[in-house]
């Protein structure tokens, strides 16, 4: 139920109706599918194609939408998210409250607070739901209003009690703001949260590792890694590179991508565990096996990594040009914005 606003966002399982068997109702669907593997510009263009045949203008917009904020252009996502707005009318309420909540989301990544705010309280009037007081929360806590923050908070969980994203959300926003512990309780409660089964246990141990619990992390990852369920395995690995483990975190990463195939995550993973273990050369070759790779899966984390690797071995001048590209493709990263900065004085 949750769209994690810490993660690349997928496309909702709403599939907007009103396409019959015509070139823009094909540029829909293939939008979507190019959204589902991550190829978000493709999926762009999938859905530009859809708009200007005039095929059902309101899942072409929303879909632009999507596509623009998993490309990381959120104001550009807004404006589409108004567009397909304009195309819904009262027949159509689940489907104007679910561009409603990803325009908010949108602008919520803009830093856009105050336009958000009026968005969710737009959400809210036409029904209670926690996504919107969560988000609301958000916006919040980034203008530092810890108490109205917390009311919303404690107002979407209670809406709804079994999401363990949402409370892994709102524990990312009061570390965000150096507050993790007030927001610990959160994952704390969770943990009481009856459900045996393997997503159960998967989910918990999330929150462990959160809690920096990796004892108890693992203790409920070791099952799932003997079923090789990918999940726990990258987690596995996560906590394996947190306790500086690199040659079991290698190990994970490398049998995921035996196992499930070539993936940008797996290679951002192994990355990692070479920036760990100062192999520059070894991170970079394992950068552009990612990046070779279709999809925007984690191609941020990737290139981004890819500026640390050279500027750890002090080639300056390619890690400048690599944070250029950087900021370029994603510019409401703080992160990389400050990383150009400071390579402009070496």
């Amino acid at each position: 139920m949750k769209k994690s606003l810490w993660i690349w966002i997928p496309l909702a399982a709403v599939l907007l109706t009103g396409c019959s068997g015509n070139d823009g109702a094909d540029s829909i669907a293939e939008g979507m599918t190019a959204m589902e593997n991550k190829e978000y510009q493709t999926a762009l263009e999938d859905f530009k194609a859809a708009a200007a045949l005039g095929e059902n203008d309101a899942a072409a917009y929303r879909g632009e939408g999507l596509a623009l904020m998993g490309l990381g252009q959120y104001a550009e996502a807004a404006q589409a998210f108004d567009t397909a707005l304009e195309a819904t009318d009262e027949k159509m309420p689940n489907t104007k409250r679910d561009i409603l909540y990803y325009k908010a989301t949108a602008l919520y990544k803009n830093k856009d607070y105050e336009n958000t705010i009026s968005v969710c309280d737009e959400i809210l009037t036409l029904n209670q739901e926690g996504d919107a007081c969560y988000l609301r929360g958000a916006c919040y806590m980034a203008q530092g209003d810890y108490d109205k923050a917390k009311t919303d908070f404690d107002a979407a969980v209670a809406l709804s009690p079994k999401d363990y994203d949402l409370v892994l959300d709102i524990y990312g926003c009061y570390q965000e703001q150096k507050r993790s512990a007030d927001g610990a309780p959160y994952l704390e409660n969770a943990l009481n949260i009856e459900d045996s089964s393997d997503e159960g246990s998967y989910q918990k141990a999330r929150i462990y590792f959160y809690l920096e619990d990796y004892d108890n992390a693992q203790s409920l990852l070791n099952p799932l890694v003997e079923k090789k369920n990918g999940e726990a395995m990258a987690l596995m690995a996560k906590i394996y590179l947190e306790e500086g483990d690199t040659t079991h975190a290698r190990n994970l990463w490398q049998e995921l991508i035996s196992s499930a195939g070539e993936s940008q995550t797996a290679y951002n993973g192994l990355v990692l565990c070479d920036i760990q273990d100062d192999d520059y050369a070894s991170a970079l070759g394992n950068v552009d096996k990612g990046l070779a790779l279709s999809g925007e899966e984690a191609r941020q984390e990737l290139m981004y990594n890819a500026i640390v690797a050279c500027e750890r071995q002090g080639d300056f001048d390619t890690a400048r040009t690599k944070a250029q590209e950087y900021v370029e493709k994603y510019p409401a990263d703080e992160r990389g914005t400050r990383e150009y900065t400071f390579l402009q004085t070496r």
